[in-house]
């Protein structure tokens, strides 16, 4: 208990002094831990001979048999997601600003009666769902669009994000839709501005998991079928000559 106390002090300390950096640092380790989970799940499945893909949408997983699971560490990859949610927590804390500022919570000074208690929960329940509806209309979307775009470009080039938009894209937009909006309105309701980004992605290290995951898999399959494309084409020279 002693130890989250101090902990939370020195966050808050580093938050004041440097709150975009301290952002940045937190944001990064959870995304390296994210992935971290994500590729453990895939060694863990390499090892017990299984493939548990049911999260992932068909038109990914129609060559899994071929993916190749059983090769080491993928150090890169985990430096990739943390570097990526390193540079974009500044965007994120950004944007919870600009939340507040346009979607002001209600300030209760002295003592109220029950009456105008009710009327200020009720203002912030209010506020608390525009909030949540214009992170999900606007941020939640685009975010998407950032990831797979710079995943695809980091791993190489835009062929790879024309991919990722294809198989995954749509996939993890409905994915979102079913998780966040009720994670969002807590945060929002009940969350300091301070909390929030690291509040969203300390629950998010499933979520980027999940991300990390079904990236991996589009990349998977995308090197099975570039092969098996590869295999067609000799297979064609060979019947002409």
């Amino acid at each position: 208990m002693n130890g989250l106390r101090t902990f939370k002090a020195f966050y808050n300390t580093s938050y004041n002094k440097r709150p975009i950096l301290t952002l940045c640092v937190a944001n990064g380790f959870l995304g390296a831990i994210s992935d971290g989970l994500a590729q453990g799940i895939s060694h863990y499945n390499a090892s017990a001979k299984k493939i548990d893909n049911a999260v992932l949408p068909d038109k990914i997983k129609r060559h899994q048999s071929m993916w190749d699971l059983t090769s080491g560490w993928d150090y890169k990859r985990t430096a990739r997601f943390a570097a990526y949610n390193f540079c974009v927590a500044p965007l994120g804390g950004k944007w919870y600003m600009f939340l507040d500022k346009f979607f002001p919570m209600p300030v209760v000074t002295g003592v109220v009666s029950k009456a105008v208690q009710s009327q200020i929960t009720k203002k912030a329940n209010g506020m608390a769902v525009k909030r949540m509806l214009t992170d999900q209309l606007l941020f939640a979307p685009a975010g998407l669009v950032l990831f797979f775009t710079t995943m695809g470009i980091a791993e190489g080039g835009w062929e790879n994000v024309k991919e990722k938009f294809r198989d995954a894209y749509i996939p993890a937009l409905i994915a979102n839709y079913k998780v966040w909006p009720a994670v969002q309105f807590i945060n929002f309701k009940f969350m300091p501005l301070q909390y929030r980004l690291p509040f969203v992605s300390s629950l998010g290290i499933i979520w980027n998991a999940y991300l990390s995951w079904l990236n991996n898999a589009s990349k998977q399959e995308e090197k099975v079928l570039e092969v098996l494309e590869k295999e067609d084409t000799k297979m064609e020279a060979m019947q002409i000559t």
